[in-house]
């Protein structure tokens, strides 16, 4: 068997469970996956959403080209405007062509409702840290509540929550300029961020990652309730490999994966989000729990290599 995919990382080949031998072929163009995918017996396509949208495409209008093709990590977003419901019609066309989807979190209701992907066509497979391996710094100081991330975030609930507390808060630059100047639905900048609210420097290098995650007494990953997939999991693996203790906000790849490794409050909660900052950081047995838990549980799912075996093996056996 061979496998045609994007995954650069992935062996060179697979012993899979009947002792056949399953060959990797890397591929990262359209013109590449289009030229090789007549020799392989199956695609698997990582969080490339444009790129499995035109192989979908591609086989429709191609059947006798056709080769079961598999989604990993597809990001789906709640249609809010009247263009992108009109999108959401054409991307529920294409999406229907495309064999089987492995995803990072269990809830796919929204998934289900709003693109029609079913739950028989669909697979959890266990995300890991993008940390796994690396030392863990002894913690010599716990100086703020720290939140990070891009993708979904909801910093107004975090930095109004902040502004009622009081204990050091932070931010990564990176993560914070993604949202500065939005002034419609984001109204902070950082003249006017709370006293207790600082701004941090970051190069998005690994080690500025490790340092400003070390120097946290707890991480808070605020998600806008109109997620439908699993933002900030790598974060919060991320935070959970450093034994962090973890706040976040309730839905797909939290309240579906997690039950004693991270706190959850409901989203867009000022009050809710306030009590669980409250809780621990001034609750060091609570913290100290809930960090454990996590740790144990990001170890438990290994690193990158674990990963592509896992995603690899449910393609085939789901496809082949």
């Amino acid at each position: 068997m061979r496998i045609l995919t994007n995954f650069l990382d992935a062996p060179p080949h697979y012993t899979l469970e009947d002792g056949r031998r399953a060959e990797i072929v890397r591929a990262e163009s359209w013109r590449e996956f289009r030229s090789l995918a007549g020799c392989c017996e199956l695609i698997v396509v990582d969080c490339r959403d444009f790129l499995i949208y035109k192989l979908a495409a591609y086989f429709l209008l191609c059947p006798w080209k056709r080769r079961p093709l598999a989604a990993v990590d597809l990001v789906l977003r709640k249609p809010l405007t009247v263009r992108h419901k009109l999108t959401a019609i054409a991307k529920r066309l294409l999406l229907a062509r495309i064999d089987h989807f492995v995803h990072y979190f269990r809830d796919i209701s929204g998934y289900e409702r709003l693109f029609g992907l079913p739950a028989a066509r669909s697979s959890y497979v266990p995300f890991k840290s993008n940390l796994f391996g690396a030392p863990i710094p002894e913690t010599l100081a716990e100086d703020y509540v720290f939140a990070m991330g891009v993708s979904l975030r909801d910093y107004d609930t975090f930095i109004r929550a902040m502004a009622g507390l009081p204990y050091p808060a932070a931010i990564p630059a990176y993560s914070f300029l993604h949202f500065e100047g939005r002034t419609a639905d984001f109204p902070w900048t950082p003249d006017n961020l709370p006293s207790n609210v600082k701004i941090l420097p970051d190069s998005s290098r690994r080690e500025d990652l490790i340092t400003n995650l070390s120097r946290a007494r707890v991480v808070v990953i605020p998600i806008v309730g109109h997620s439908l997939c699993a933002s900030g999991i790598s974060t919060y693996l991320d935070a959970m490999y450093l034994r962090k203790c973890v706040v976040m906000t309730e839905g797909p790849g939290a309240s579906d994966l997690l039950t004693n490794q991270a706190i959850l409050v409901p989203p867009h909660d000022v009050k809710a989000l306030q009590a669980a900052i409250r809780r621990a950081w001034e609750d060091p047995e609570l913290r100290r729990s809930v960090a454990a838990a996590g740790h144990r549980y990001a170890l438990s799912l290994g690193g990158e290599a674990a990963l592509l075996e896992r995603i690899f093996r449910q393609c085939i056996r789901a496809l082949s």
